[in-house]
């Protein structure tokens, strides 16, 4: 769940971006006012919190032993699926 979270904020965090570098319009900061400065930069950094899970997550499981024994067990399901 927490992971569906973090795409969710880096997602919209990357059409934030998207919106600065096109249009120059930040959306987060016109939704937060600059009297609001600190809602601000409790989304940006939420965002960036998402961002380090993100990255965690995907080393994480691309040296998990199921990733890292994946390809004996595609050679096993061939061979295996060959004798049927």
């Amino acid at each position: 769940m927490i992971t569906i979270i973090a795409l969710i904020l880096v997602t919209l965090g990357a059409l934030n971006w998207l919106a600065v570098g096109i249009f120059n319009f930040n959306v987060i900061n016109w939704i937060f006012t600059p009297s609001a400065y600190v809602g601000a930069r409790v989304i940006y950094a939420l965002v960036g919190i998402a961002g380090v899970w993100l990255i965690a997550y995907l080393i994480y499981n691309k040296f998990s032993p199921k990733r890292i024994h994946a390809v004996e067990d595609m050679a096993h399901d061939r061979h295996h699926t060959d004798e049927v």
